[in-house]
């Protein structure tokens, strides 16, 4: 079983280090996904991730994962100002690429957009999108984001093969879809609080052509 995520620390990779600074949405100032928190850090890779969590288990302070922030409340964090975030903005890795076998892995801060482009440059999709194209796959994920769909799984956790998540340890817990699987279903829709999302297995598709017919 996982170990509860809650802490972080390091000086390392460091955006901001007034105490009590409001971290914003995507929308900006004045748009606070967490009111008060200590410290933002931007790690440029998942091993610096690990770092960051690794450096601070013992520590006890509150973190938080965010991609884009793209969200419109203000609940992302707890109101204790010890709190600190991990943005995954820069960790963007694609790699595993390999559309006989139909997956590809992607780090945590790979946007759907980002992914599409990939893909399309070979020849692959990753079935459909969200309308919100500057979301981060993992945080979209971790959320439990969904399309609209009556004939096809709706969830955008549906086509996820695998998922690496930073316990509260510091250590990289890999975890393969299996519907049956207590540890599959909370990692697929954890809400942060198993970690942050380091990497997901994604499902793919050959490349197609979309067509659509509007009438007023």
């Amino acid at each position: 079983m996982f170990k509860l995520f809650k802490s972080v620390g390091l000086s390392a990779y460091l955006l901001g280090s007034s105490l009590a600074i409001p971290y914003n949405t995507f929308d900006g100032e004045g748009f606070p996904a967490c009111h008060d928190v200590s410290k933002v850090y931007q790690p440029n890779s998942v091993a610096e991730m690990v770092a960051i969590v690794k450096s601070a288990a013992g520590t006890n302070t509150p973190v938080r994962a965010s991609g884009k922030g793209h969200m419109w409340y203000d609940t992302l964090c707890s109101d204790d100002p010890r709190t600190v975030i991990i943005q995954t903005e820069r960790v963007t890795g694609i790699s595993g690429f390999n559309l006989a076998t139909g997956s590809v892995v992607i780090e945590a801060g790979v946007t759907f957009f980002q992914l599409a482009e990939y893909l399309h440059s070979r020849d692959a999709s990753m079935g459909y999108t969200l309308v919100n194209w500057n979301m981060t796959i993992a945080g979209a994920v971790a959320m439990g984001a969904h399309r609209s769909s009556i004939r096809e799984p709706s969830m955008v956790a549906a086509g996820v093969l695998e998922i690496e998540i930073i316990d509260g340890s510091g250590t990289i817990r890999k975890i393969i879809r299996d519907e049956l699987s207590d540890d599959w279903l909370a990692a697929s829709t954890s809400l942060g609080l198993l970690g942050p999302i380091a990497r997901l297995k994604f499902k793919i598709y050959p490349d197609s052509k979309v067509y659509a017919q509007q009438k007023t």
